[in-house]
């Protein structure tokens, strides 16, 4: 499987840098997040009112596989404004789960860089109250942070899964068989959630718990296996490395983050919850406020 821990760390760093810079704070405009699927994240006076990326589906999709809205009321909910029997703080909730489930996966993927741009740009839905950046940081993290203490983390963009052969698929549940009629062996569970009208974060976590319970197994030669546990480094280095002398010993690597992150709960209810202890230490200790514990 793909090891995440090699530069998620790097891409949350540079998108909570970026959202939570100078440029950012108080401002109206469009954070362009580069890399590997990016995204954009639409600000109003500092507060995030929607996060889109290609690499999620956005709220159409799950407006449409809910069956609240159809084809042709969507088509005309982007002519004249009109969203049918869909009332207002439905619309926000569907576009809150968007927005976190893109800045998941945009956090997940590869982030090269992030532009902030006083430029608004128009979207199509978006939430009717914006959320602060630290919370939305906080979720990600939470989502991360459960993906990477799976047993078997997958990525959502490069891990391709398929059934196991003579596998047990009877009386699934209904999430789990949906998963199973799209796990074709060409596609990832990022294409499993455009596939079935769902959020990425719960098709992969799910994803994930199906390889553990053997229903189903990463296709070989579509991800790079981890031999051993690997240290949180950026996925590119910001300046090129220098050359050192010959007689100058090579730099030591870097040894395994402490703390190992500890197993999610069985049911994943979506509550926010503090950043981990390493990010938050090294990342927003004056956002938070929160003093740092004295080692013992």
């Amino acid at each position: 499987m793909t090891p995440l821990k090699s530069g998620t760390q790097f891409s949350f760093d540079l998108l909570a840098g970026a959202l939570t810079g100078r440029d950012a704070a108080r401002a109206t405009g469009t954070l362009h997040v580069l890399g590997n699927p990016g995204g954009r994240i639409h600000l109003r006076d500092g507060g995030v009112i929607c996060v889109e990326s290609p690499g999620s589906p956005g709220p159409d999709a799950l407006l449409l596989r809910t069956g609240r809205l159809s084809e042709s009321e969507w088509t005309a909910a982007l002519t004249t404004g009109t969203r049918g029997t869909i009332g207002e703080t439905e619309l926000h909730v569907v576009a809150m789960m968007a927005t976190h489930d893109a800045a998941f996966t945009v956090v997940a993927g590869e982030v090269e860089d992030c532009v902030f741009t006083p430029q608004t740009l128009d979207t199509a839905v978006a939430m009717s109250v914006a959320i602060d950046p630290v919370r939305l940081l906080q979720e990600t993290s939470r989502r991360i942070t459960s993906l990477l203490a799976l047993p078997c983390s997958l990525s959502p963009h490069r891990d391709r899964v398929a059934p196991v052969p003579g596998a047990d698929l009877h009386d699934l549940a209904p999430v789990r068989e949906e998963i199973l009629a799209h796990a074709t062996g060409r596609r990832t569970t990022r294409d499993i959630a455009f596939a079935a009208g769902r959020s990425v974060y719960p098709v992969t976590i799910e994803a994930c718990r199906m390889v553990t319970d053997g229903l189903m197994t990463v296709v070989a030669g579509t991800s790079v296996i981890a031999t051993a546990a690997q240290p949180l480094v950026p996925l590119r280095p910001r300046k090129p490395p220098t050359r050192r002398p010959p007689t100058q010993m090579p730099p030591t690597q870097m040894p395994p983050a402490e703390n190992p992150l500890p197993e999610p709960p069985e049911g994943d209810d979506g509550d926010d919850v503090p950043l981990p202890r390493s990010l938050r230490r090294q990342l927003l200790p004056k956002l938070f406020k929160q003093p740092e514990r004295k080692k013992l």
